[in-house]
């Protein structure tokens, strides 16, 4: 058995190298992994075929085949900020709080590597230790409650007495025994369902348990499609993820602020949700560079950015809504600026519809005139595409 001191030693340098707290665990197999299974076979992930693929299963079912020889796992936490800037929020509307800064991707890529060279050349020299951060096949969040940083809340993120839930977790395996950090010997939700009631989509369909395709943060990130309309009105003005079941959360309250700067949100000065229509593929590449929204992709973004005006149902912003359904090249965003017209133009006099029949009649995608058609329905205006 490796010395205590060394364990001691990579948890003093995690900590130096800004993460709040570093634990580690007994690779043997993981708890979770059952329950992981049934939640893919349940079709819950959603379009996210590649956490279904025969060899991600097997990687996190046997983290062997990550690194052979691995006996333990270092599980990291690094705080973002807890704050909202509700001053930004109305300008561009709800971005989750993990990314509104930096991408961490790369924040923890550069952490990450520093404490494994530590852990390679100086805590246990001769090892070998690989990161992973949200990269790879690893049940990221059943190792940190093995390693006790937390236990699995009901909304299925992790919990922690200390850090609330506003953290990202970073993983180091590691092919030497370490003095593994007892599990939290219980849960501490209790009979708390805030983080479920909350929930606008009823996402979380029981406790534990997330059905990926009625989630707003799978919806508005990693959903490339149409958002189903039923869901639409739920998602308010959220235009890049979601942190609606984690403000619920009484154990936020005890959350701490980030230490790197870098994680603090962009403050975007001179944009708003409007002007984000008028971004072409180039211009959001530049805008989002180093930014976790690039995810989205820039359709899928403004995708997101018509439902959200939809949802407040502003008359200003009428006009970018309409130069994004008779201009934009994407029959994505075309459909959703269709549909935030719908609901924006019942306040509105009839003849305030043209370009929406306009669409219905001529534009090219099917989608784009079926969402078109459904909008004029509800602003009582006729589909005869012979007044156009």
């Amino acid at each position: 058995m490796v010395a205590p001191t060394a364990a001691a030693r990579i948890r003093q340098r995690a900590v130096a190298l800004g993460f709040e707290d570093a634990r580690w665990a007994t690779v043997s197999p993981l708890e979770g992994a059952e329950r992981y299974e049934a939640w893919l076979a349940a079709g819950m992930h959603g379009g996210m075929d590649w956490l279904a693929t025969a060899e991600a299963r097997e990687r996190r079912a046997d983290p062997t085949r990550l690194l052979r020889d691995v006996r333990s796992v270092v599980c990291v936490a690094l705080c973002h900020s807890p704050r909202r800037d509700e001053s930004r929020d109305l300008r561009l509307g709800r971005i989750a709080r993990y990314a509104a800064g930096d991408d961490y991707h790369a924040l923890m890529k550069e952490k990450l590597g520093s404490l494994a060279d530590f852990v390679e050349h100086e805590a246990l020299p001769g090892s070998r230790a690989l990161w992973y951060s949200d990269t790879g096949a690893i049940l990221e969040r059943g190792w940190a409650e093995r390693a006790g940083l937390g236990w699995i809340g009901k909304h299925s993120g992790l919990l922690s007495q200390t850090l609330g839930s506003w953290f990202l977790l970073g993983e180091l395996l590691v092919d030497r025994p370490l003095e593994a950090d007892l599990p939290l010997a219980r849960e501490r939700c209790g009979a708390c369902t805030r983080c479920l009631d909350i929930c606008p989509t009823r996402a979380i369909v029981a406790p534990y348990r997330v059905d990926a395709r009625r989630c707003i943060s799978y919806l508005t990130i990693e959903h490339r499609g149409v958002i189903p309309r039923e869901l639409r009105s739920a998602i308010g003005d959220w235009v890049f993820g979601c942190d609606l079941c984690q403000e619920a959360c009484p154990w936020n309250r005890f959350a701490p602020e980030a230490r790197d700067a870098r994680l603090q949100g962009r403050a975007l000065d001179g944009w708003t949700l409007e002007r984000f229509l008028t971004l072409d593929a180039d211009a959001f590449d530049r805008l989002f560079a180093g930014s976790p929204i690039r995810r989205a992709g820039r359709d899928g973004f403004l995708r997101n950015v018509c439902v959200a005006l939809g949802n407040r149902g502003e008359r200003a912003s009428r006009p970018a809504l309409e130069r994004a359904l008779r201009a934009d090249p994407s029959w994505l965003v075309r459909a959703h600026a269709a549909w935030a017209l719908g609901e924006i133009l019942p306040v509105e006099p009839p003849e305030s519809s043209p370009v929406l029949l306009e669409a219905r009649a001529f534009d090219v995608s099917e989608t784009v005139r079926e969402e078109a058609d459904q909008a004029l329905k509800r602003v009582g205006r006729s589909t005869d595409t012979s007044r156009v």
